[in-house]
């Protein structure tokens, strides 16, 4: 009996060995590579490609969902932007123009679902931003029109005035001379 009890003890030890060690099937069949520079300039255009192929073989993956998110603060809130999406070519490439807003160090997160996949996997790509440390765009106060100066618009607005003066005068007028013809009776 002995003899038995050893043998399950030593059986049950090995299965959950094996289950311990084996965990869960998580592993990714896809390898991404971002290809950008790492040093960009404040304002400029830069083309970002996520390349994903199998991770056994090489084959291009056709396809699939490219997702490209950056931290971002608006009016106080912080929080994810998305950038962007794209599907990839038959070469397994989906591109995103990124045009950098802030001077700085950056994390650029590349979210991906391949065909057949149920969840998404993600890489970052890091790069350094530098340029202006102010702000990349500045709005003027006012209505901008082209051609219309000030002075064209004092113009304008003195004509009008002109024109109820002169209306106003007329009104007066005719309200006197009215009033003298009835007096006389």
């Amino acid at each position: 009996m002995n003899n038995v009890v050893k043998a399950l003890l030593l059986s049950v030890a090995m299965g959950a060995a094996v289950f311990a060690l084996a965990g869960t099937a998580d592993a990714s069949h896809t390898k991404v590579d971002v290809v950008a520079p790492s040093q960009l300039t404040v304002g400029d255009s830069v083309d970002i490609q996520a390349v994903l192929h199998a991770a056994h073989g090489g084959e291009a993956v056709a396809g699939a969902t490219v997702t490209f998110y950056m931290d971002g603060s608006f009016g106080g809130i912080d929080g994810e932007v998305m950038l962007g999406q794209a599907i990839t070519d038959e070469n397994g490439i989906a591109a995103l123009n990124y045009q950098p807003r802030a001077s700085g160090e950056h994390q650029l997160r590349v979210e991906y679902l391949t065909p057949g996949a149920s969840e998404t996997e993600e890489t970052t790509w890091s790069h350094t931003v530098t340029g202006a440390t102010g702000q990349l765009y500045m709005s003027s106060a006012g209505v901008q029109i082209p051609g219309l100066n000030v002075w064209l618009l004092i113009a304008v607005v003195a004509s009008v005035w002109v024109i109820l003066l002169s209306v106003a005068v007329r009104v007066v007028a005719i309200a006197n001379a009215g009033s003298g013809a009835t007096g006389g009776r």
